[in-house]
């Protein structure tokens, strides 16, 4: 077994901004969306893609995308969760073999917790529809020497959707190594999303 220390972090942006701004405003030049519970507005039969409307549910603004509803107000941009862990854990040497970041509830920085919920070592559930940007960083203070191939992969629901980063370092002798990567993808509510490392 390597003897590697890790630090390692996950971070999860939910990728809507939504900006508007009146140069004058009185009565006559304020609109209003239409108000509406989230029974109400699910119920909607064919809304128009870019339909608005206002769920008093949640007191959010929301948008039909063409597919689905999905909440676009400030209060929605740029939520993430943060897990760090610096040391402690000695990673396996898992040739070909995929193992979970041990990361979890006892390592969060930060953690929005109406749009994630930690479920389990590297495994984060996504609480809203949208886009998500998933980043990670793996890095040791004495990878051995000699050839080894590294893969840090992101996983939906068990299937790999992609590698954050993935090669092979050819080190003369033992010495400090570390690979990180972004990954930007559509994930549906309820959606799992792992990340893990193969050495």
């Amino acid at each position: 077994m390597m003897n590697f220390f890790l630090k390692s972090s996950l971070c999860f942006f939910l990728c809507f901004v939504v900006e508007i701004t009146f140069s004058q405003i009185d009565g006559d030049a304020i609109f209003t969306l239409p108000k509406v519970t989230t029974t109400e507005m699910l119920g909607i039969s064919t809304p128009n893609t870019g339909s608005l409307v206002y769920n008093t549910s949640d007191d959010g603004i929301y948008k039909f995308n063409g597919s689905s509803w999905l909440r676009i107000d400030a209060s929605s941009s740029l939520k993430s969760v943060v897990l760090n862990r610096t040391s402690g854990y000695t990673l396996p040497n898992s040739t070909n073999t995929y193992f979970d970041f041990p990361i979890n509830n006892t390592h969060v920085q930060s953690l929005d917790s109406d749009v994630f919920t930690i479920v389990g070592n590297g495994r984060i559930k996504v609480l809203n529809s949208g886009v998500y940007m998933i980043a990670a960083e793996l890095s040791t203070s004495n990878m051995p020497a000699g050839d080894t191939k590294y893969i840090i992969g992101a996983f939906r629901n068990n299937s790999l959707i992609g590698y954050l980063t993935r090669g092979s370092v050819d080190l003369p002798s033992q010495d400090w190594w570390g690979g990180t990567g972004i990954l930007t993808y559509n994930l549906n509510k309820d959606d799992e999303i792992l990340q893990s490392g193969m050495f």
